[in-house]
């Protein structure tokens, strides 16, 4: 994707206490960094205790018990340690699915422990896999880990999870055509308004002068047919983005998932008056 020569990636997966950045923690940390050829060159793998007892659900998915992570050390001592691991942002690229969850879970640990958010784009491997298998029942990356063989029945565990999203970035980048640009986020604290992905300011300046947007949208009841929305702000609820926007087919304001957002233009000369 037109990457710098000595660029290099790290995939990355957080397990948590709960689906709230906002009120939930962290508790494992995994990561794969590796190389424009796919070659590893290093992993992260860390407990963290935080400090309070993991929901049910979560435990069923992960199965980290509460004991062990009471042994394990805080936040406090484990990112930094990560951020290290991440190396510089104008190099690194960080890939997740389901990107705005671990960057918001992440940015909200980062802010409460009064450290800035640093400056890597986190890109979203689910919205690059709608893009590419528009026809699939899901995108899960449990699913997508079955259909690529990519060690679908190993645990569900940070570490686990970062190398089926490093085998699915592999895959969709053979496929990738020249001049895409990725869904992508910056690591922000959940707590505050989604910043604008990358390459979505045009939409952001849109908000502000009260345009239209025409877009491609792959979910609803509508199929793929091209609409007119009005958008208004993004949001970041349950770790997933949507653009709110006034939809001009049925007269009401809506929340259009960004990952299923396949294209937008802004339509010039028009604002809400006209």
């Amino acid at each position: 994707m037109g990457e710098a020569v000595d660029s290099e990636f790290v995939a990355f997966d957080l397990e948590t206490t709960g689906l709230s950045a906002e009120s939930d923690r962290i508790v494992e940390v995994g990561a794969v960094r590796f190389d424009a050829s796919g070659q590893v060159v290093g992993e992260f793998e860390r407990l963290v205790n935080p400090l309070r007892p993991s929901g049910a659900r979560a435990r069923a998915v992960h199965g980290i018990s509460d004991a062990e992570l009471a042994l394990a050390e805080t936040a406090e001592a484990v990112l930094p340690e990560f951020l290290e691991f991440l190396g510089d942002p104008a190099r690194t690229t960080l890939l997740a699915h389901n990107a705005t969850f671990d960057a918001g879970f992440l940015g909200r640990e980062l802010a409460r422990l009064g450290r800035p958010m640093p400056g890597h784009m986190v890109v979203d491997t689910l919205a690059l896999s709608r893009r590419r298998w528009p026809g699939l029942g899901s995108h899960k990356l449990d699913f997508l880990a079955r259909m690529l063989n990519l060690d679908s029945h190993g645990p569900h565990r940070a570490l686990a999870d970062s190398r089926r999203v490093q085998g699915l970035w592999l895959a969709l980048e053979s496929g990738t055509t020249a001049g895409e640009s990725p869904l992508a986020y910056p690591i922000f604290d959940a707590r505050s308004p989604l910043p604008a992905p990358r390459g979505w300011g045009e939409v952001e300046e849109a908000i502000g002068r009260d345009q239209f947007l025409r877009i491609e949208y792959t979910g609803g009841t509508r199929g793929t047919a091209a609409r007119e929305v009005t958008p208004r702000r993004f949001s970041n609820r349950g770790g997933v983005a949507y653009l709110v926007a006034l939809c001009h087919i049925d007269r009401k304001v809506k929340e259009f998932r960004l990952d299923r957002v396949r294209s937008f233009a802004v339509v010039e000369g028009r604002g809400a008056g006209s």
